[in-house]
């Protein structure tokens, strides 16, 4: 299987509806000194004198100690007394002034739920969609693929349906592996650095320049901001090869607060993570999570047959963006990438197969679903577990070729394509195969390639 990384720099197009097709372009700590320092006067001193013995203790013992004992007491008990009852009576002022932090209100907001977008304003469709032709996928600057500046290149190798024209967006300086619209209108997107698995978010301005908008992050995938809010989430990992991260980035130049750290993580130092999130109608947060072997192969054959699943992988789960209360929404999904609602409610993910191939496709989202992975037996996986009696796995929404690896996916809402275009699906199909490297289209009254 061939899988071409694409760029270390990016350009993002956007496909615009032209005249033709009758639409518009889209404190230090101090010690006390030790009381028993000073000690007594000693008279050990008079066994060396000669004098006559009646005159030794006369005039010391009467002299000495009367110094000393009047002088010693009166200096110590009044130094002590007064100041330390004083300061610490007040000092109990502080402690009373704590009960006014309220850190406990942060989970209290209501969640802000989506309206759904209407396509009325769409034009109507003037005639029936023509796919795109395809262009040579050899022959570039850089072989496959135009270099990074060859911004004509690019334009010229990506072929779209006629009606259609294509523009350069922008460009970031890394390789882009989600993108959204945040609410300032800006296209924001998770970025690898220097060939790296380190990455920043990075935030297209409009005159085309780029800014990073986050501190760094071990491979970071999905991001969504919370409807209504500036508040900005990311997947990422931990580390390169274990723990899975949800992080939000509660306002820009504010730094990250780890929601969540313990999620499963990772197949391989480049897949199968905590992937695309977004946020449903319900104002929950939604979060694609790979699993963490391809076919639930053993770590240690001798022992068992298949690998312990984790609760938490293969799954889509459903999480309170502001508790971080987990639940899994949909479970059996192998490596699924990215999500997106339609403005019916319907729920959707792309899914990645096996290594060997079986198992690339768009999956239509039910609570409480089972989409079959591990046991994909009926997909030709003899080594794959034998599925339970009495599971009930769903179907496949639309399947893809083997080694298509479908990735990017969105809902069609806006207004400018024809109206018979509204709720349908744009698929990325991600490797570098025959079928692949383009972006489908999926009509979900009609869902065939």
């Amino acid at each position: 299987m061939r899988i071409p990384i694409i760029a270390i720099s990016l350009m993002i197009l956007a496909l615009i509806l032209n005249a033709c097709s009758g639409g518009e372009p889209p404190a230090p700590v101090t010690v006390a000194a030790d009381a028993h320092t000073p000690t007594a006067p000693r008279y050990t001193a008079t066994a060396s004198f000669t004098p006559p013995p009646t005159a030794t203790p006369t005039a010391t013992a009467t002299a000495t100690p009367t110094h000393t004992l009047t002088f010693t007491p009166t200096a110590t008990g009044t130094a002590t007394a007064t100041p330390t009852a004083t300061h610490t009576l007040t000092a109990t002022a502080t402690p009373t002034a704590s009960p006014t932090l309220t850190p406990s209100q942060t989970p209290t907001p209501p969640l802000m739920t989506l309206t759904p977008a209407l396509g009325l304003l769409a034009p109507t469709p003037a005639r029936r969609f023509i796919p795109a032709s395809l262009s040579p996928t050899e022959g570039w600057s850089c072989e496959d693929f135009p270099c990074e500046d060859d911004i004509a290149g690019f334009l010229q190798r990506i072929q779209v349906p006629p009606g259609y024209e294509l523009t350069h967006y922008g460009k970031l300086p890394g390789q882009p592996q989600q993108i959204t619209f945040g609410p300032d209108g800006r296209l924001y997107a998770t970025v690898l650095l220097d060939g790296s698995r380190n990455g920043v978010v990075y935030a297209l301005n409009p005159d085309g320049s780029s800014e990073a908008y986050s501190q760094t992050f071990i491979s970071p995938v999905g991001l969504a901001f919370q409807p209504g809010t500036n508040v900005l989430y990311v997947t990422s990992r931990l580390s390169e090869l274990e723990g899975g991260a949800l992080w939000r980035i509660p306002a820009p130049d504010m730094p990250a607060e780890l929601v969540i750290g313990d999620l499963p993580c990772c197949f391989s130092l480049i897949d199968n993570q905590p992937n695309g999130i977004t946020f449903g109608p319900d104002g929950y947060l939604y979060l694609a999570i790979g699993a963490l072997t391809d076919h639930a192969e053993p770590p240690n054959p001798e022992i068992a047959p298949y690998a312990e699943l984790h609760p938490l992988e293969a799954a889509i789960l459903r999480i309170h963006p502001h508790t971080g209360e987990v639940e899994v929404y949909a479970r059996g999904l192998r490596n699924p990438f990215d999500l997106d609602f339609d403005t019916r409610g319907r729920f959707y993910a792309t899914d990645s197969g096996l290594i060997t191939g079986p198992g690339d496709r768009l999956l239509r989202i039910i609570p409480d679903g089972h989409y079959g992975w591990p046991y994909y037996g009926a997909r030709g996986c003899d080594s794959c577990p034998t599925s339970p009696p009495q599971l009930e796995i769903q179907p496949d929404f639309v399947t893809f070729p083997d080694f298509s690896l479908p990735r990017g996916l969105v809902v069609y809402k806006g207004a400018q394509f024809p109206s018979d275009m509204f709720d349908n699906l744009f698929v990325v199909l991600w490797n570098g195969t025959d079928y692949a490297q383009r972006v489908v289209r999926i009509d979900p009254q009609d869902p065939r390639l």
